[in-house]
């Protein structure tokens, strides 16, 4: 909408001239008034003032010429009757007319900014309602109508038909891109992203940014469940192939849950709330593809709820336990370390699983402070331990980014006592790929402070040995993926060889992760690897237990000695 105009201000010269007209038929006016005596000025300039006041009233009607002969003729009239000169009578009726002529014109030049002006604040206000109104109401990075709008289409669109559905989109990496490449490089991956669901649905339905990487879809026009699949596949089609932002080829990749309007639905909430739920389900199952909803999932969803507020619970609690899996040197069969595991008994659904709880954990943003206490628990316990026995401890990428990392690491050998160089911190690759030049600098540094690191899972990554040949690793833990095929496979046997050698030629010690069988332990130390964990030996073992295990080594070596 284009602001209106003010009108054009008066012309310099147009202005001087109005002047000059005004002090002229002052001046004129004056001139008569010396001419007269005092009495008859006096007796005039009542007369003035009423007519001046009628011109006012009437500036703007039609009635101002009639005003301005009345004032004519009554001012010839009274210096007519006062003065008793034809002459005298009819020059004050002209100078009188000019001067209320132009008082007349300017009153309603006046007028008309005055209403002009009106009318532009009028208009003003307008625009700045509609802005208002477009803001709080669209998204303003991409233009796309926002959650409340999309509320209103929607109880519009089933107060219609009810071939409705609804399609929530997550987009997978976006995250990762924002810190890879730059909020700028985001924000223009935002928009293709809308362009490219503009383009995957028809002129009438509604495509929605609910949030930083959520868009939805509103389907209108007889989107029966088929429909609404054939555009489910398009988007995703869409989304997971490759984009360019800034001269990058990107490949971000989508999540879709859909949901289709159903009569026993009560509002649009619930359409909202069901779409999310299938998205829900295939973030958690299969991501880069789609989901509708079902009934199956709502219970699910509650339980992963309830395990959310359990797990809450749990970390006020202090709920949790460390177990302990010995790690054994395999040229001596010695126990020479101890990873710290965490193990979570739930008052009703017994032991839950790690790979349960953790990446809820992870999704809820309690694994920092969890991460915490088991850091601080197993150096506790570890203290009490051999001091040849290293603690081995799984670090979280929210605690490697931690500003003050150091700080905190020094505060719990502090408080427990234990030495800096029995710590040995396992990190994840995606951890370190997450910020190259920062966690290099951080590995250097925990180095010189006497930490071991160790890089955790090596193999399930895509750059590991970009991060093996470039990061200042201690050790390298070889994923049980390598060790479970090592006695059907050639193939495994000749990528663990090469990795144990590798790992050597950059000074990093091995250990060899899910070690189960006596064959496997005999490969392992003919390929040369150098620590090995795994039910083989043990499986993980409470604090107590390990206790009375090195308890009873001592007595052992007393009674031989």
């Amino acid at each position: 909408m284009d602001a209106p105009r003010l009108p054009d201000k008066a012309h310099p010269a147009g202005t001087a001239l109005r002047a000059a007209a005004i002090a002229g038929g002052l001046g004129l006016s004056v001139l008569l008034a010396v001419k007269l005596p005092a009495a008859n000025a006096i007796a005039i300039l009542p007369a003035n003032g009423i007519l001046l006041a009628a011109l006012i009233a009437f500036s703007d009607t039609k009635l101002r010429l009639p005003v301005l002969v009345l004032g004519a003729v009554s001012a010839a009239s009274i210096a007519g009757i006062l003065n008793g000169s034809a002459g005298a009578a009819v020059a004050f009726a002209l100078a009188n007319t000019g001067e209320l002529l132009i008082a007349s014109y300017l009153i309603a030049g006046g007028r008309r900014r005055a209403k002009a002006e009106a009318g532009f604040d009028v208009s003003k206000d307008r625009k700045n309602q509609w802005q208002l109104k477009y803001s709080a109401e669209r998204d303003r990075l991409t233009g796309l109508v926002n959650r409340t709008l999309l509320i209103e289409h929607i109880e519009t669109a089933i107060s219609r038909s009810d071939d409705v559905a609804l399609l929530f989109i997550d987009l997978d990496n976006f995250k990762s891109v924002n810190d890879t490449f730059g909020h700028k490089i985001g924000d223009h991956l935002l928009k293709t992203v809308a362009g490219r669901l503009r383009h995957s649905v028809q002129a009438i339905d509604v495509v929605a940014r609910l949030g930083d990487d959520e868009f939805a879809v509103l389907l209108t026009n007889g989107a029966h469940p088929t429909a609404a699949e054939i555009v489910a596949r398009r988007i995703s089609d869409f989304l997971n192939a490759p984009m360019t932002a800034g001269g990058q080829d990107i490949r971000v990749g989508a999540s879709i849950g859909v949901a289709c309007w159903q009569p026993e639905m009560l509002s649009a909430n619930e359409l909202f709330r069901r779409a999310d739920v299938a998205l829900y389900r295939t973030k958690s199952t299969a991501r880069g593809t789609y989901n509708f909803f079902e009934a199956e999932m709502d219970r699910r969803l509650q339980q992963r709820q309830e395990l959310e507020q359990d797990l809450r619970r749990a970390l006020a609690e202090r709920a949790f336990d460390v177990h302990y899996q010995p790690i054994v040197r395999l040229d001596t069969n010695e126990v020479v370390g101890l990873e710290a595991l965490i193990r979570w008994r739930h008052p009703k659904r017994g032991m839950v699983s790690p790979s349960e709880f953790v990446p809820i954990a992870e999704e809820i943003g309690v694994i920092a402070p969890i991460g915490d206490w088991v850091l601080r628990r197993a150096c506790q316990d570890a203290a009490q331990w051999p001091d040849h026995v290293k603690i081995a401890v799984n670090f979280s990428r929210a605690q490697f980014e931690y500003p003050d990392l150091k700080d905190r690491l020094r505060a719990v050998l502090s408080e427990t006592g234990l030495s800096p160089k029995r710590l040995q911190l396992e990190i994840t690759e995606t951890t370190i790929m997450a910020d190259f030049t920062k966690a290099n600098t951080l590995l250097t540094e925990l180095r010189e402070f006497g930490v071991e690191t160790a890089m955790d899972d090596f193999g399930t990554g895509y750059s590991s040995l970009s991060c093996l040949r470039s990061c200042p690793f201690d050790r390298l833990k070889i994923d049980r993926s390598f060790i479970n095929d090592l006695t059907t496979s050639l193939e495994a046997r000749l990528v663990l060889s090469t990795v144990v050698k590798l790992a050597a030629t950059l000074g990093m010690h091995t250990t060899a992760e899910g070690v189960e069988t006596q064959e496997q332990y005999e490969i392992l130390k003919a390929e040369g690897c150098g620590e090995i964990q795994g039910y083989y030996f043990s499986a993980a073992k409470s604090a107590a237990e390990i206790s009375a295990y090195f308890a009873n080594q001592d007595r052992n070596s007393i009674t031989a000695a």
